[in-house]
Formats: structure tokens, sequence, C-alpha cells
């Protein structure tokens, strides 16, 4: 769930897998990490604010912010619609494909599973929940994270 001004990929084109490099959960595996998926939250799906919201396949400039060892890997949605609020979007859950008007592939498919092959390792599996600036200006509440490996 959404709290106030997340900002997706913003300024992540600089920064590095090690880094807080999105507002969202960073999937790695292994040391050093290597990118498995990543889940953005968006300022909100219909911003104007091109920066702070998911990328758009119809909107190459997005596609610049994502960093280059992200690649497709991601799945970004916003809880707010047209602007985010000062509030917590409870009414709309993240990365469940549900009241997503953006029109990517990696932002509104449906649910926010993905599938990722790795060559058979012992490899730890590390998620980080990241974001860029203070809790009481932006966050999310995770309610459920599974992670199968097979």
């Amino acid at each position: 769930y959404q709290y106030r001004t997340m900002d997706g990929f913003w300024q992540s084109s600089r920064r590095t897998i090690n880094d807080a490099y999105v507002d969202g959960l960073s999937i790695t595996h292994g040391n050093p990490r290597k990118h498995l998926w990543t889940l953005a939250v968006g300022n909100s799906e219909l911003t104007s604010h091109l920066e702070v919201r998911c990328p758009k396949d119809t909107d190459p400039f997005n596609f610049t912010r994502v960093p280059d060892f992200v690649g497709n890997n991601f799945y970004c949605e916003a809880g707010y619609e047209t602007t985010h609020e000062k509030r917590t979007a409870w009414e709309d859950p993240l990365w469940d494909g549900q009241q997503c008007v953006s029109s990517t592939a990696q932002s509104c498919s449906g649910y926010s599973w993905f599938h990722s092959d790795i060559a058979s390792s012992q490899e730890d599996i590390e998620v980080r929940w990241c974001g860029d600036q203070v809790r009481s200006d932006e966050d999310f509440y995770t309610d459920l994270l599974e992670i199968w490996v097979l």
C-alpha cells in the first residue's frame, strides 16, 4: 500500500544495484548482488510529472530512468490514480494488476508474479525495501510477499 509521494525509478539511472535505486522492493541474489526483479511504486497513475510515474511503453523518456541492470524485469504500480495524497491508499493494493491505468507491459499486465531463470545455485535471495526519502514523507506497506523457488 502506498503512503504519499513515492517516486518509482526517479534518479535511478545513476545508481547501482547496491543503492536504494527504486522506491519499492529490490529482489536480488548472490554476492555481489545480481538482479532478479524489482517491484516499483510510482507517484500516481496519471501524474503529469513523468520523472516520478511508472514507465510507459509509449513514452521512451520514462525508460531512460530504469537502471540497465533492471532491464525489463520490473513491475510498477501506484496506489493513487490522479495525484498523491497525504494518506495511505488502502483502497488500491500495489502490484495486484487492479485499478491500474498505465499502458506498460511491465506495469499493468496482470499480477506481479515473475519468473526468472538462473543457474543452479546455493546463493541467498535478498529482498530489500528501498526508498530515497524519510518514511514520514513517503513509504509503502507490504501485506504479503511470497517467493517460490522451484
